[in-house]
């Protein structure tokens, strides 16, 4: 099966992962895709023998083939950079790590508060009711966290309701993203991407609200003077989350690469969004489970 496979020809693939905390953790993990350090190395370690890793940029190329595979990290969790960057440098290989601008002004992660608040179920209810009064839509504790990933929130007015809250409460909260621009990795093989400035579900925003998401966050990676890609990592990265507003905005802003997150391995190439110049390729989520790990790229790889 592994002669197989190297004679093969697998389309492009592109790796997404977020957290990579080294202990497992029952409770954190239901809500953060995390996969530990020496997990993400041995898988990479394993698919450099079938691909070739390089910089996602050069997969959007049209003189890119086929058999290449580009390493991408979303958020920007700080874990990140005490551990798998540095490797990942020693060992020459190219990484793409999309930021979320607004974790470098000290802005906790709105997904973080949910977690947070579904944590705390007394909390929750006090906030249910602030919220619910607000907006005159009712939130369920049990489905609040896929909920707010979807059409039903408005993401701005969500994370500005939990900041009322909060800070009524007097509550103080810890964010497990980068939040120090002086640990970012200055290097050939590490280059930073736009990830909005909050990471919003940008279909539940506004044309202007999308826009100012999209192109302040580019401004804050311009002041960084490091390596950027051109490419667009939509937050979440499903189809429902984005809409023709999106596009407009990128278009405004002369985007015209993007990552969805549909799970897939690129076996064409590029295409382009309805209606739009703007090209699009598919990333495909890892497992820290290393049988689903294997079964999900052998899968993929031979078109189970």
């Amino acid at each position: 099966m592994f002669k197989y496979i190297k004679n093969k020809t697998n389309g492009n693939i592109i790796l997404i992962y977020h957290s990579s905390f080294d202990q497992k953790d029952t409770e954190r993990d239901k809500f953060i895709h995390n996969v530990t350090p020496n997990n993400v190395i041995t898988q990479i370690n394993f698919l450099k023998d079938y691909y070739n890793i390089v910089p996602i940029d050069d997969i959007f190329s049209k003189n890119c083939g086929e058999n290449n595979m580009a390493i991408t990290f979303d958020d920007g969790y700080e874990n990140l950079f005490t551990t798998i960057v540095p490797e990942l440098v020693k060992m020459k290989i190219h990484s793409t790590i999309f930021l979320i601008g607004n974790s470098f002004d000290k802005k906790i992660f709105w997904r973080e508060k949910i977690i947070y608040l579904i944590s705390n179920k007394y909390l929750f209810s006090e906030f249910k009711s602030l919220y619910s009064n607000k907006f005159k839509y009712p939130i369920i504790l049990d489905s609040f966290y896929r909920d707010s990933k979807s059409y039903k929130f408005n993401s701005m007015n969500l994370d500005n309701c939990m900041d009322e809250f909060l800070t009524k409460k007097n509550i103080s909260l810890n964010t497990n993203l980068l939040s120090d621009k002086s640990k970012l990795v200055d290097n050939e093989y590490v280059n930073y991407g736009n990830h909005t400035l909050n990471h919003y579900v940008l279909s539940t925003l506004s044309y202007e609200q999308q826009l100012n998401e999209i192109e302040s966050n580019q401004k804050f990676l311009d002041s960084l003077n490091l390596n950027l890609s051109q490419v667009f990592a939509f937050p979440f990265g499903g189809f429902p989350d984005f809409n023709q507003n999106t596009i407009l905005a990128l278009t405004q802003l002369g985007i015209n690469k993007v990552l969805l997150n549909n799970n897939l391995i690129n076996q064409n190439t590029m295409k382009q969004l309805a209606n739009s110049n703007v090209n699009y390729l598919e990333r495909l989520t890892t497992s820290n489970n290393k049988y689903l790990f294997y079964y999900r790229m052998f899968k993929h790889i031979i078109n189970i």
